[in-house]
């Protein structure tokens, strides 16, 4: 993401909030967010987004914001919609969002926009979990996940850009929901884990991961057999829906498991699970 742009100015820049309906605030505890009105507006501001601190030509503006219904007078259109939302900002110098040669720029810094802090919270958490500090990593993820408020764009048009942003905002998501997991079964809380684990499972029962995780928080605690039917449901739903095996850590979770492997007793799952991976091509 481009360096946000300095300004002279003292006026403090506002915070924009995409994890969710649209809103904008004006200081870092200003309770409730101002919500953003008008259709158009809240499509420029969500494809401004989408590219924060790059440049968003006229052309790509309309396409986005008008889809295949473009205004009569395309660039007065566009004006006007930039014009509102600088209004919504509270930004009527046009301090942050800037009018270049090239089109718009949404200039905030990017620490502004929730899901840039989540983006970094979750790389900071991760970065954590992989140095051996799993209380630094759940910290951090879970003020990630803090920064959603429900659907990415929730209130706004499904465009290109918003959707292939959405897209990497789920994606984001559930990676840190699985990394945090990892982090909380390295801190031994894993009897706390089982009932989140198993609502992940029920929704997603193809995601293999979150069935590792719940197989490893019921053995530690102490629940060896309903593990090991765990691994039955898991084996049946990917025999169902794709026609495949559980994958090679799962069944080697599955045999230490029918071991009684003392050694699965700690670590994160990522580690059991790269563990599993190895011993099983040896």
């Amino acid at each position: 993401m481009p360096n946000w742009i300095e300004h002279s100015e003292s006026k403090f820049p506002p915070r924009v909030g995409i994890l969710g309906p649209l809103e904008v605030r004006f200081a870092e505890n200003s309770g409730s967010g101002v919500s953003v009105n008008g259709i158009r507006v809240r499509a420029l501001l969500a494809a401004l987004t989408a590219q924060l601190g790059e440049a968003m030509s006229t052309e790509r503006i309309l396409k986005e914001v008008w889809a295949d219904n473009p205004p009569a007078t395309d660039r007065k259109a566009v004006a006007v919609a930039v014009l509102r939302l600088r209004r919504v900002l509270d930004d009527r110098d046009g301090q942050w969002l800037l009018t270049r040669p090239s089109g718009y720029v949404l200039a905030i810094p990017p620490d502004h926009l929730d899901a840039a802090r989540a983006e970094r919270l979750v790389r900071e958490g991760k970065a954590a979990l992989t140095a051996g500090d799993p209380r630094v990593a759940s910290q951090s993820l879970r003020h990630a996940l803090a920064q959603w408020r429900g659907e990415p764009y929730a209130d706004a048009h499904a465009t290109a850009a918003v959707v292939r942003r959405t897209s990497e905002l789920e994606s984001l998501k559930c990676e840190a929901v699985q990394a945090r997991i990892d982090a909380d079964l390295e801190l031994g809380h894993h009897q706390e884990l089982v009932g989140e684990l198993r609502s992940l499972t029920a929704a997603n029962p193809l995601h293999e991961p979150h069935w590792l995780q719940l197989m490893l928080a019921l053995y530690r605690s102490g629940r060896q057999a309903e593990s090991l039917s765990a691994y039955m449901d898991v084996r049946q739903a990917l025999a169902e829906k794709l026609g495949v095996d559980p994958g090679r850590p799962l069944q080697e979770l599955h045999l230490r498991i029918l071991r009684a492997d003392a050694g699965l007793l700690y670590g994160s799952a990522s580690s059991v699970s790269s563990q599993l991976l190895l011993a099983g091509r040896s």
